[in-house]
């Protein structure tokens, strides 16, 4: 299905945060659940796609939205696959649910779609707790157990 938005947001506060995955297509809106690594994952993997090609940038124009809690979950994101179609110049996302009943679904998204995606996604996962300087591990805004000051990381969340 060719997409009109493809977009990844988080719902709640940082350290207690959601992900999702937003699409519109045919006017219909359907979120996924997805890890934050996974949608980190995919946008770097856009990006180094649209770098190749030489479009970086070439979604600035386009705002991609925010994802709305309300909106109806299909179901969480085990896999993902990202491809181009030289010949169309579509970007292909197929998402694979964990649940072995649930039907992948393929998003056909234009560079500057992918373009878009990629720099929302990127700034909405960056947008959490801030990584501890020493380990890289997120902290709390009270600190944390450091593990390379010997801390001790029972009840830390990822």
């Amino acid at each position: 299905m060719t997409v009109e938005r493809f977009v990844a947001g988080a719902i709640g506060e940082p350290g207690d945060r959601e992900f999702r995955l937003e699409v519109v297509a045919d006017g219909q809106v359907t979120a996924y659940l997805i890890e934050k690594l996974q949608v980190a994952a995919l946008a770097e993997e856009a990006q180094n796609l649209l770098r190749e090609r030489g479009t970086m940038g070439a979604g600035l124009s386009i705002d991609p939205g925010d994802v709305a809690a309300e909106t109806p979950l299909a179901f969480r994101v085990g896999g993902i696959q990202l491809a181009l179609d030289d010949d169309s110049g579509l970007v292909t996302i197929v998402l694979h649910s964990i649940e072995e009943e649930d039907l992948p679904v393929t998003c056909e998204l234009t560079l500057p779609q992918l373009d878009a995606f990629a720099r929302e996604a990127l700034a909405v996962v960056g947008s959490g707790r801030p990584a501890c300087p020493r380990c890289g591990l997120a902290m709390d805004p009270d600190g944390h157990n450091c593990p390379r000051s010997n801390g001790d990381l029972r009840g830390h969340r990822p």
